[in-house]
């Protein structure tokens, strides 16, 4: 029916192939296939010119009314789409820095409604229907329109009570205590490793989470030494419930703002960018 409408508004099929993106052959076939659905000719055709037959007027007629509702229906969605953004975010950057701030937000744009999501697992748009996500990885993400929002670094850190009591002061101390993994970034301590410039040091037991909050979180616990996140640890080190162990950080990666190259028209999107984007360029 599309290439049906197109052909009637232009007068050619070689024009409506054009706009359609497809070639001339392939909008006859398809007005030919509907003539012989509806057992009707629909056009009358002369050399690079049709022009409709009193059949095809009629059809043309509803067609007409039938995608102008529709594009209202879709103009309707869209606005509505416009009001609501849909986020996936990294558990920690959610916690430490977005929503203390939303706030300020949602203040300024009481008009927007957003629906936040943490997982652990970067925003997967083959998958999934977010308009955007805050992913983390040490190179821009392909395939997205991505914005870096900021580098992190790995530090080592533990509660000071264990600190004490297992003397650690080195790097080979940190054998002494139970090393806490993240699962979704096994390399974290391979890599700090790497960049201390010293083997790691066969610790007593391990531990594994499945995100650096809760590494974070048993590690201010006395279960163990983990890798923090910089700029993520400055509240735990206030109220006094880590230390660093080592002045030695490893940047780990940076945190993107990514979505689809079709969500620039999305104007609610275009707010929170903005916003998000000035909030990071504020001195701390």
């Amino acid at each position: 029916m599309q290439a049906f409408d197109v052909a009637v508004r232009l007068g050619s099929f070689k024009e409506a192939a054009d706009v359609l993106n497809v070639s001339a052959s392939a909008i006859s076939h398809r007005i030919r296939n509907l003539e012989v659905h509806l057992g009707v000719a629909l056009f009358h055709r002369a050399h690079r010119v049709v022009r409709p037959t009193h059949a095809g007027e009629k059809l043309a007629a509803a067609s007409g009314r039938a995608f102008a509702l529709l594009a209202q229906a879709e103009s309707a969605v869209e606005a509505a789409g416009q009001h609501r953004l849909r986020l996936k975010v990294l558990p920690q950057f959610a916690s430490a820095w977005l929503i203390p701030r939303l706030s300020s937000f949602l203040t300024q744009h009481s008009g927007i409604d957003l629906a936040i999501e943490t997982s652990n697992r970067n925003v997967d748009f083959d998958t999934e229907t977010f308009d955007a996500g805050i992913s983390f990885g040490p190179d821009k993400p392909e395939g997205v329109v991505a914005n870096r929002l900021m580098d992190v670094r790995t530090v080592p850190v533990g509660a000071p009570a264990l600190a004490r009591r297992l003397k650690l002061r080195t790097t080979a101390d940190l054998g002494r205590a139970a090393l806490i993994h993240v699962t979704t970034f096994p390399a974290a301590w391979p890599l700090w490793f790497r960049h201390a410039g010293e083997p790691a040091p066969p610790a007593t037991r391990a531990i594994s989470v499945d995100s650096f909050v809760a590494a974070l979180q048993a590690a201010e616990r006395g279960a163990g030494v983990a890798l923090a996140l910089e700029p993520f640890i400055g509240e735990s080190e206030r109220r006094g419930t880590i230390r660093r162990l080592l002045p030695v950080g490893h940047v780990a990666g940076s945190y993107w703002l990514v979505h689809p190259p079709g969500a620039q028209r999305n104007r609610a999107l275009q707010t929170f960018k903005k916003w998000l984007l000035a909030e990071l360029a504020k001195p701390d």
